[in-house]
């Protein structure tokens, strides 16, 4: 998709609400929300057509981390001979695996995040792609052992609380366990991670199943965490327009409770205990401006004492994220579906 202004328009208050009400509960009636927001439904559904057709609002999804089974998740700083970081970036751009590339500053050109079946795959990845890559000199990998935050619980806050619990209640409740999706669910998940929001007669229409099994299998999947559903939003239009990431060390006795309490952070988006490498924890950020790390660091540091920065990055562009190609004004232009096979 490319867009024939290059301008990218502002969000108005009714589309920050429905970004933000889609992020509490992503599979939402546009009844509930027409009801929540205090509006028309179809209103709510035109408005939601015109920003996913502008690019600048859109529905990711993943498989389900952390449970018995689940895939394997790591960060991957490369490091680019001069001048080529731009090729790499795109000669990586449809590999399914490699969920989202940023053209960062600091000790490395790119971070990108993949999901893998598990260790076997990332070092096929490793070597097969990556160092079959025209450009690459070098690579960095650290191993996700728990997410803890990740960008499905970063919110808009567009919305007063009241509104914001009463979506969260009609949202189905995650089970304790998430399990893995077998093979008789692929199809059904492929068009999950296409479009989380397609309706269960659509579903069932593009995986060849009854209405009533896609729709069992369907609520099975989401409500176990085999599938994760996230409304996104082009970073720009969030009022957090920068992305940083740090990396820490953190006593390890500590970092439960480190994870726990970054959780809390508005600026958080993803924040991970992670190893294979000289430090044991990650945190993605969105923040108001460059000046912003700086701030967040020294805040960090006087409420977890522990803990110890040891590298930083600002992202200069995001090129994808979990499956979207974006645009250099973050709009998503098309979707690589993410895939771990």
């Amino acid at each position: 998709m490319e867009f024939d202004d290059r301008r990218i328009v502002a969000l108005t208050e009714l589309e920050r609400k429905i970004v933000n009400a889609l992020q509490i509960h992503p599979r939402a009636s546009w009844t509930l929300i027409g009801e929540a927001l205090g509006i028309d439904p179809d209103t709510a559904a035109r408005a939601w057509a015109g920003l996913t057709a502008s690019g600048r609002a859109w529905m990711s999804a993943h498989p389900g981390l952390g449970g018995p089974g689940s895939p394997l998740i790591a960060f991957i700083e490369v490091n680019c001979r001069a001048g080529s970081a731009d090729a790499v970036a795109q000669e990586l751009v449809p590999k399914p695996r490699v969920l989202t590339i940023e053209h960062t500053s600091g000790g490395r050109d790119l971070l990108l995040t993949v999901l893998v079946v598990d260790l076997v795959a990332l070092s096929r990845l490793l070597r097969d792609e990556l160092g079959a890559t025209d450009g690459v000199i070098g690579t960095r990998v650290h191993i996700v052992t728990t997410a803890r935050t990740d960008g499905a619980d970063w919110r808009l806050r567009a919305l007063d609380a009241a509104t914001a619990r009463r979506l969260a209640a009609d949202r189905p409740a995650l089970e304790i366990r998430p399990e893995r999706a077998d093979h008789r669910d692929h199809d059904l998940v492929t068009e999950l991670l296409r479009d989380g929001r397609a309706g269960f007669t659509d579903l069932a229409v593009r995986t060849g199943m009854s209405v009533s099994t896609a729709r069992r299998r369907a609520h099975r999947l989401l409500a176990s965490g085999a599938v994760v559903l996230r409304c996104e939003v082009a970073q720009p239009l969030s009022g957090w327009p920068v992305s940083g990431s740090i990396w820490c060390r953190v006593p390890p006795a500590r970092l439960d409770a480190v994870l726990a309490g970054m959780a809390g952070v508005p600026e958080v988006r993803v924040c991970a205990a992670i190893t294979g490498g000289p430090t044991n924890m990650f945190a993605s950020l969105w923040l108001r401006s460059a000046g912003d790390l700086q701030r967040l660091e020294a805040q960090l540091s006087e409420r977890v004492p522990d803990l110890e920065t040891v590298d930083r990055a600002v992202a200069l562009v995001h090129i994808k994220r979990m499956g979207r190609v974006l645009d250099d004004d973050g709009r998503a232009v098309r979707l690589v579906p993410v895939s771990v096979s």
